[in-house]
């Protein structure tokens, strides 16, 4: 796989396999598998359509006035980029050797839903986050970077301020 990817650097696909790789939590494998499994990117116009591919998105029972309260990962898409973004997930949240978050910000965000969730259901939340960042990073063709939710709020508007002046 390596000399595949080194054969054909100057392709899109590549370009995009590299992007993935700098999110802390996804090597190699992890990136070309799930690079693999979206293909052509320009085909996802939002989040939303890139959850439901890969089945993160809630499956909704009803039927006629029945409403089911009980709702799960539809998990109608990828299987392994499912597995991959999972693996993902999991790593965000663990810790390094010395007792730091290798991602402070997930992490926190995980810690905050497990008081009010199982902890599953908050493993969901996080891989929905994942989901969330993968997008962005093949979206706007840049590479990773931890930044709080407090300075992405700052940024933002920022950013609104100087487009409305």
């Amino acid at each position: 796989m390596h000399e595949l990817v080194d054969a054909n650097e100057d392709t899109n696909l590549v370009k995009q396999v590299y992007l993935i790789e700098s999110f802390k939590g996804a090597g190699f494998l992890s990136a070309v598998s799930l690079m693999g499994e979206i293909g052509d990117f320009s085909a996802f116009r939002s989040p939303k359509q890139l959850f439901a591919y890969f089945g993160l998105d809630p499956a909704v029972k009803q039927s006629g006035k029945f409403n089911g309260t009980k709702v799960s990962m539809s998990k109608r898409g990828s299987r392994i980029a499912r597995r991959v973004i999972h693996t993902m997930a999991l790593i965000s949240i663990s810790k390094n050797k010395d007792g730091s978050a290798k991602n402070p910000v997930l992490r926190d965000y995980y810690l905050l839903k497990c008081q009010s969730k199982p902890k599953m259901v908050a493993l969901g939340a996080v891989m929905h986050k994942v989901c969330n960042i993968v997008f962005a990073i093949l979206r706007d063709e840049k590479e990773f970077e931890i930044i709080t939710p407090e300075d992405h709020q700052k940024n933002y508007l920022k950013a609104k301020c100087d487009i409305a002046a």
